[in-house]
């Protein structure tokens, strides 16, 4: 019987801190209930099925075949994924997460979740030129994760023991895909930092307070006060210039139902911005407003597990 590994890592969601967390400022993240699958099983010649962005999944394969120095070897590689691509639910890094644990595994590696996390990390930046680093963290270990960066040799994060059952359920809508790429609204970011860097650090340290807000309010179970965290962040990313008119619409119209929401990820200013993470005590009045709107949306459960090997 010819050997099948088969692996999965979650995608995530930033709940407060984008952007800032890349300028050594706090995040909240959390695993989401949507994963990528890889299986791998060894062949006559090197192939890879995925529907989306098949270069990287062969970028990711290839990294971590150097690093195990088993480049020589001819595998076939099955990519299926949960999580939209480009919406700022951590798609690139749930690949490289879940590439580097299966080729791990089919190797006889010993599943080292710190070791899989420095390598997916290392193909995260060669993706994204300066990610934080969060992502890759939160699809590794799973759960909800406070994540900072104080610099490349030293991230720290703390897994955060929140009872996700009791917490309330959020909706994430589809805005739509961004044309620009994850590493461009980095670098967009960046340049607002080097023109206005006062401006820009305010901006930053304001995220900073309501990422520890919202910490407070996550784990007293606070509605109210989680909702007021997730609109004063919208506004803060708005003026970081990194959400499209088209999400700008969408979000006034849920707050003009009495919900909040926010971009999640990079975001993006050209078409779409990727996901918005809504929050309504009805959740079904944010269904309403996707499906009105012919966006997907569904409902979204925090803290799923981090990568893991599926049964075959």
């Amino acid at each position: 019987m010819v050997k099948t590994v088969r692996v999965s890592a979650p995608g995530k969601i930033i709940l407060s801190g984008e952007h800032a967390v890349v300028y050594g400022k706090p995040a909240i993240l959390a695993a989401v209930n949507r994963r990528l699958f890889v299986s791998i099983k060894k062949s006559t010649k090197n192939e890879i099925i995925a529907s989306e962005s098949p270069e990287l999944v062969e970028f990711a394969r290839d990294f971590v075949l150097r690093a195990l120095g088993k480049q020589k070897e001819k595998l076939k590689i099955k990519i299926f994924s949960e999580i939209p691509v480009g919406s700022g639910m951590g798609s690139s890094a749930a690949l490289a997460v879940a590439m580097t644990a299966a080729l791990f595994k089919f190797f006889n590696q010993p599943f080292n979740k710190e070791k899989i996390n420095e390598i997916a990390y290392e193909i995260e930046k060669k993706q994204h030129g300066n990610p934080s680093g969060g992502d890759n963290t939160t699809s590794t270990y799973g759960g909800f994760l406070w994540y900072r960066k104080e610099a490349e040799f030293l991230k720290l994060f703390k897994p955060l023991d929140f009872d996700f059952e009791k917490l309330p359920r959020f909706v994430l809508i589809n805005t739509g895909r961004p044309l620009e790429t994850t590493g461009e609204m980095v670098t967009k970011v960046r340049k607002l930092y080097e023109k206005k860097p006062r401006q820009t650090e305010e901006i930053f340290q304001k995220i900073e307070k309501a990422t520890k807000k919202l910490l407070v309010a996550l784990r007293e179970k606070n509605d109210g006060e989680i909702g007021e965290v997730i609109r004063e962040n919208e506004q803060l990313l708005e003026k970081l210039g990194v959400v499209g008119n088209s999400a700008k619409r969408i979000i006034k119209e849920i707050e003009g139902v009495g919900g909040v929401a926010k971009v999640c990820g990079a975001g993006g200013v050209k078409e779409g911005s990727g996901i918005i993470l809504g929050f309504h005590p009805r959740k079904n009045s944010l269904l309403e407003i996707a499906k009105e709107r012919n966006l997907s949306a569904f409902e979204v459960k925090l803290g799923e597990e981090g990568v893991k090997i599926e049964k075959n």
